[in-house]
């Protein structure tokens, strides 16, 4: 491993001490890159550049934060085919591989002992004004209302084919990466994160039989702004890009022709992390 990009959260590590011992474990044996956005934040034997060389150049990223700054590293990570390895500076810290107390482990990445895993993403698709809007989740795309504790109404379709309509608060359509997320908080099941797979969790559902839905990664869903009147629902995808649709309007998941790579050095897997990780909630 020449090449290692850097991906800190000045606001987790508000001054960069997780950062710097991760730098400093790698100093010297291997090429370090940081983005521009983090100049002021500049650390001895750390090579700034635009973000075009940061998501470009590395052979691997890794991530100082929370699972929402690897979701934030791994949307722009993806298109380039460049493999995460998540440190946890969050509290939870599904995605991440690593603890700052384990950064001995970072031997392994360097000598090349250790293994990819691929992650499904999702594509979302919004028919506007301005042409087909294509967006990437590694997470999730939730559909609700605009305003908090808006019960709304939407039809879920898989392959044009009807499957339910709900109402609810919501409607989460995550892949098994974002299973244990806020699908994993409405409801949903926990789904192992090496499968495809599409999940449709109901948020707080007015109905007996809104139970959750494992899909077929080879299929399409939509999901359609039903609701009476004129209500307008917002789709948030990965928490992060907010779009709207007007009612009558809809939005087309499928399975992404992306995928993300999480790097892994240690022999437990995602069930020993998921295990230790629900203990501490």
């Amino acid at each position: 491993m020449n090449i290692i990009g850097i991906y800190p959260n000045p606001e987790k590590d508000p001054e960069l001490c997780g950062t710097k011992k991760v730098v400093s474990a790698l100093a010297g044996r291997a090429r370090l890159l940081a983005g521009s956005k983090f100049g002021a934040h500049v650390l001895p034997g750390v090579e700034v550049v635009g973000d075009g060389r940061l998501f470009s150049e590395p052979e691997a990223m890794i991530v100082l934060g929370g699972d929402g700054t690897i979701l934030e590293a791994a949307r722009s990570c993806a298109p380039a085919g460049i493999p995460l390895l998540g440190i946890n500076l969050g509290r939870v810290g599904y995605m991440a591989e690593l603890e700052l107390d384990e950064l001995g482990l970072l031997d392994r990445l360097l000598g090349g002992d250790f293994h990819i895993e691929q992650r499904m993403m999702l594509e979302t698709e919004l028919d506007s004004d301005g042409g087909i809007k294509k967006s990437f989740a590694l997470n999730d795309a939730v559909l609700g209302g605009e305003t908090p504790f808006q019960m709304v109404e939407i039809e879920l379709l898989c392959d044009k084919k009807p499957v339910n309509r709900y109402r609810a608060d919501g409607l989460i359509i995550s892949t098994p990466t974002g299973s244990t997320a806020y699908s994993l908080s409405a409801g949903g099941a926990v789904v192992d994160p090496r499968m495809d797979a599409m999940i449709a969790t109901p948020i707080c559902s007015h109905s007996l039989n809104a139970t959750p839905i494992v899909f077929s990664a080879g299929s399409e869903l939509e999901m359609r702004n039903v609701t009476r009147g004129a209500e307008r629902m917002i789709l948030c995808v990965d928490g992060c890009e907010n779009y709207s649709l007007c009612p009558g309007e809809s939005v087309r998941l499928r399975r992404s022709p992306l995928r993300v790579g999480f790097i892994r050095l240690k022999d437990g897997g995602f069930y020993e992390i998921l295990r230790h990780k629900m203990a501490e909630i």
